[in-house]
């Protein structure tokens, strides 16, 4: 079996490629004097001396190519009759033989589709193919070519008419970049290597090129049964397998189609100078004949990787596609470097593509480490549409990372083969079909505050990473990290569904991660802004040192692809403090609000103290809308947190509305506040901000507000007394003794400060009486239920104890207390006398 029947491959095999890269090599890059120069210089086969058959017809040599096999070569050489005279020339009378330099001659025969050629009519040129076997190392210059007739004058009748002969210094095989036209079966077309390149994988070499066929003809070229070999310049051949959209060939008259092809060749094989041999089954010998060669200017070495910020070119179902790589982020940690690259396609043609499910690998001296491609599967490009993907992975840290290079390497897919290789169907390897030098890195291991440039079909975002947070939350904590997205673009652009995930050092956080989106429409404007967080809750006892944060895209019900990934060092951001008196502008889109802190007091208690803080809170949006529930955390000088119940609106109020949010939480008797601080984030409950009626799971956007411990003098009257939004001034306070017990009758005035919206009132006044011997009384009053708003209001109650039934004469001390969780704190008082006329009643 010989060796090229084993290597070269069906043109009409199934794709092993799915892609030739383009590429321009060798003459590409001259300039246009040079080259004109050069091409003035260069003799071909057309420089040839013909041979005279006659007065006025000549035969001259105008093709020639040499297939390496391991039995021997095969030949094959054209000679075109010209007849420039008036009758008709019999080719029954002319034949061809070859002549070694050193004397051995090779008879010859024509192939099959040209032996039934007879004559050249006048006017008229006719080209005949013919085909031997030769010796293996057998150059062009090693052979003369014979053209001979009949003359049955000479001894053996076998005149020899001429001999041609191809000077070492003539450059038989077409250039690059250009036509040669060529005849196969019944058709003709023109024939043009317009790309070449040559991708390094660890012990091989691939060598991609672009073929340009057009159909000169008046018939359709149908799946032609041509095979392509590369062929170096010692002799050794290499098949060359098409791709898909190559594979099932189909050229209409007058129509140019583009075929793919890749070789695999290892790395001991030299390049320089690889050429490109069209290959065509002889139907009567079943022979793999010749039938043009053409140059590929490769050049020893060569390695045709894409530059920095360059473009590369790939042919894709006969239209051109522009990649590169736009940006890479690298989070390098513990030995591991994960990379993300973004990677554009954009249209160059006129026709819509489907982009084939490229593999992607990072190649690094003689190893390569796989990558996964985000958002490439099921593409349909447009006339000049551009596809932005995410191709992303894990590799070694590796300390030349500035060799590193991306490999884009074919589908992996099916093929059948034909001739004397296996004809079953097989799982076809992915071959290198492009190689990209990687740019600067984005490092991404020190985030917070970095932005950087997320572009896809979607639009053009700038990400920042603003804050990791580390919260108190319940028995351990909430990991909260904010992440901001701008819309860079010139249009408005729409922010992917997401979903969140973390890793603590290299292990992925095995619990629930939340998503949580502050804007609800996904839309945004240019310019406009949205806060995205991922939060989490995690042990308090936790440490790390290293933490990543993945925003991941939702494609499916349970899939994601990679959107941006941020890494960064040492502890989590410190808390924002708002200094007393300031605000803290919680910015969520629709629910924005200032928060300012008004008062805050200590209600000491018999077993606890209560700590209270009382907030005023600002509806900056331009309509009405619910206030973001918060979440609240009372942190101490010394650490330590105490969880805060919030009392706050959760109804609508209308655009720069105030109303008023409180927070409390029990601490320990005796307790000392001195800097402490108030910790407030917008609460969440299952991937989103939580509902007026919901529980939180969790906050987010938190920050530390300035307290200090307001001092609550004890009025001395009870004019004006104060319990924030009411104002209560009490105008007279009379006793009536009776055997009954004593009877309070009290005139006030209640006002309510309208200006501010409250939810649930949660305190109370205790009335209290103290007569003379000590004795105490209280009554506990709901403002707006007993205490009505009003001016002039009348109020009484009884006290029923038989001490005062046995008083005559005397006077008690009235006091007013502000009551809170069954705490309470004296805020004003007076001293006033009672009537005991109604005993001797």
């Amino acid at each position: 079996m010989s060796r090229t029947k084993l290597i070269v491959a069906s043109l009409a095999a199934a794709a092993l490629v799915s892609q030739s890269a383009a590429g321009y090599v060798g003459a590409a890059t001259t300039n246009t004097k040079s080259k004109s120069a050069t091409q003035t210089s260069v003799k071909t086969l057309n420089n040839l001396a013909g041979v005279n058959i006659g007065a006025k017809s000549t035969v001259k040599l105008t093709n020639i190519n040499i297939l390496s096999q391991d039995e021997g070569n095969i030949l094959t050489y054209t000679l075109t009759y010209h007849n420039n005279g008036s009758t008709a020339v019999s080719l029954l009378d002319y034949w061809s033989k070859v002549k070694t330099n050193t004397g051995v001659v090779y008879s010859v025969s024509a192939i099959n589709s040209d032996k039934d050629k007879k004559k050249v009519v006048p006017g008229a040129s006719v080209a005949i193919t013919y085909t031997t076997k030769i010796a293996r190392g057998l150059k062009y210059s090693d052979l003369n070519f014979q053209v001979l007739k009949w003359n049955f004058s000479v001894s053996g009748y076998e005149q020899v008419l001429g001999t041609i002969k191809i000077p070492t210094s003539y450059v038989v095989a077409t250039p690059v970049n250009t036509t040669r036209k060529i005849s196969f079966n019944e058709n003709t077309a023109n024939a043009k290597v317009s790309t070449v390149s040559v991708i390094g994988l660890g012990a091989y070499n691939y060598v991609s090129v672009t073929v340009q066929l057009h159909n000169l003809g008046s018939k359709t070229i149908e799946n032609p049964n041509l095979k392509f070999v590369i062929q170096t310049s010692s002799g050794t051949p290499f098949a060359l397998t098409a791709d898909a959209a190559s594979a099932n060939l189909q050229i209409y008259p007058q129509e140019s189609k583009t075929l793919n092809l890749i070789a695999k060749l290892p790395k001991t094989v030299n390049l320089a100078n690889l050429q490109l041999l069209v290959v065509q089954n002889d139907e009567s010998t079943k022979a793999d004949l010749p039938i043009a060669t053409m140059n590929l200017g490769t050049k020893k070495g060569q390695n045709s990787v894409t530059a920095v910020d360059k473009e590369k070119l790939l042919m894709i179902d006969n239209s051109p596609i522009a990649t590169r790589i736009d940006s890479v982020s690298r989070n390098q940690s513990f030995g591991q470097s994960n990379l993300s690259i973004q990677f554009a396609l954009t249209n160059k043609g006129d026709q819509a593509v489907a982009v084939p499910n490229y593999g992607f690998e990072i190649q690094s001296g003689s190893k390569s480490y796989s990558l996964t491609a985000s958002g490439l599967s099921g593409v349909i490009l447009e006339p000049g549409q551009e596809q932005m993907i995410s191709v992303d992975g894990t590799i070694p840290v590796i300390a030349n990372s500035d060799d590193l290079e991306l490999i884009l390497k074919t589908v992996t897919g099916s093929s059948t083969s034909t001739g004397d290789t296996p004809s079953t169907n097989t799982v076809a390897a992915a071959y290198p079909i492009a190689g990209y030098k990687l740019p600067n890195y984005i490092e991404m291991q020190h985030a917070i505050g970095q932005e950087r440039i997320v572009k896809n079909n979607d639009g053009t975002f700038g990400v920042t990473l603003d804050a990791i947070q580390k919260l108190p939350w319940e028995d351990g904590n909430i990991l909260a990290t904010k992440i901001t997205i701008t819309n860079k673009g010139a249009k408005a652009a729409k922010i992917p569904e997401f979903a969140g995930s973390y890793k603590l050092d290299l292990t992925a956080l095995n619990g629930s991660v939340q998503l949580i989106n502050s804007n609800t429409t996904q839309i945004l404007g240019v310019g406009e802004k949205a806060s995205v967080y991922v939060a989490a809750n995690v042990p308090s006892s936790l440490n790390f040192s290293q933490l990543q944060i993945q925003l991941l895209q939702k494609i499916g019900t349970d899939k994601t692809t990679n959107w941006v990934m941020f890494s960064n060092y040492g502890k989590t951001s410190e808390l924002s403090t708002v200094e007393e008196g300031s605000y803290f502008n919680l910015d969520t889109s629709g629910k924005k609000s200032d928060l300012q802190t008004r008062k805050t007091y200590m209600y000491k208690g018999s077993s606890n103290d209560i700590i209270y803080t009382e907030l005023i809170m600002k509806n900056r949006e331009n309509k009405q809308t619910v206030p973001p529930l918060l979440t609240g955390y009372f942190l101490t000088d010394q650490g330590q947190y105490y969880k805060a119940e919030a009392n706050q609106v959760k109804r609508s109020v209308g655009p720069e509305a105030a109303s008023i949010v409180s927070f409390s939480a029990k601490v320990p008797k005796g307790t000392v506040v001195s800097n402490w601080r108030l910790v407030i984030g917008e609460s969440i409950t299952d991937n989103k901000f939580t509902a007026a009626d919901g529980t939180p799971t969790g906050y987010v956007n938190a920050s530390a507000m300035e307290l200090n411990l307001d001092s609550r003098d004890i009025k001395s009257t009870l004019k004006d007394v104060q319990l924030f939004p009411y104002t209560l001034s009490v105008k007279e306070v009379i006793g009536n003794t009776s055997s009954s017990g004593l009877q309070v009758k009290m005139k006030y005035d209640l006002s309510r400060d309208l200006a501010f919206e409250m939810g649930t009132f949660q305190h109370k006044f205790i009335l209290e009486v103290v007569d003379s011997s000590g004795a105490r009384f209280e009554k506990e009053i709901e403002l707006e239920k007993d205490f009505v708003v009003g001016g002039n209001q009348s109020y009484s109650y009884v006290i029923n104890d038989p001490i005062f039934a046995t008083s005559r004469t005397g006077g008690f001390q009235f006091s007013i207390y502000d009551a809170y969780q069954g705490e309470k704190t004296k805020i004003a008082t007076q001293s006033t006398y009672y009537s005991n006329s109604s005993l001797f009643e």
